[in-house]
């Protein structure tokens, strides 16, 4: 315990910058954790007391489609709290590479696979998305109403975007680490 509060007060003095950052991070972490576990808890509570279904989470109302279908209803949330979950791991795995990273040594195997990580997720995320986007607008043509359900998931380009970012700069680690490797055996 003490060797983790001394490790933190030494990351504190010779990179802030990174751990302000982290805590930025953190505070985004867990405000998606505490939207996925209450949009689950009122989703779970609406199917014994429809009228929760009425403000699910921020206003979204939902209760018209879980008049209609409660299936629809109850995939309709399972999208959202995957989408939501899946952000939410996204930061968690930022997390972890910022507190993994060392501005002397940035290049590292590990920083290296989690930066790949976090590509791959903010793939899945955006292609999730997307798909979802399609299946809300499917819905919505069949007369389903789906009050603002898009806007609970968001735009799924922007993690493509992300996610190819992501991968390009995963490579310059992968290559940075190679050199790296490649000077500490020459020295």
């Amino acid at each position: 315990m003490n060797s983790i509060k001394t490790q933190w007060k030494e990351k504190w003095v010779n990179q802030p910058s990174l751990m302000l950052i982290t805590v930025v991070i953190w505070s985004i972490f867990i405000g998606l954790c505490i939207k996925a576990g209450a949009l689950l808890f009122t989703f779970i509570y609406s199917l014994f007391n429809p009228v929760v279904s009425q403000n699910l989470f921020e206003g979204l109302n939902l209760s018209a489609l879980r008049e209609q279908n409660i299936w629809y209803y109850g995939g309709i949330i399972s999208i959202i709290l995957f989408v939501t979950g899946q952000k939410a791991y996204l930061f968690y795995l930022m997390i972890r590479v910022f507190l993994k990273i060392n501005l002397v040594h940035p290049f590292s195997r590990e920083v290296s696979k989690l930066i790949s990580s976090i590509s791959y997720v903010a793939f899945q995320i955006g292609v999730a998305v997307i798909l979802a986007s399609g299946v809300f607008k499917g819905m919505v043509k069949r007369g389903y109403e789906l009050d603002r359900v898009q806007e609970m998931v968001g735009n799924g380009f922007e993690f493509l975007l992300m996610a190819a970012l992501l991968i390009a700069i995963g490579m310059v680690f992968k290559r940075g680490v190679e050199i790296q490797d490649e000077n500490e055996l020459t020295v």
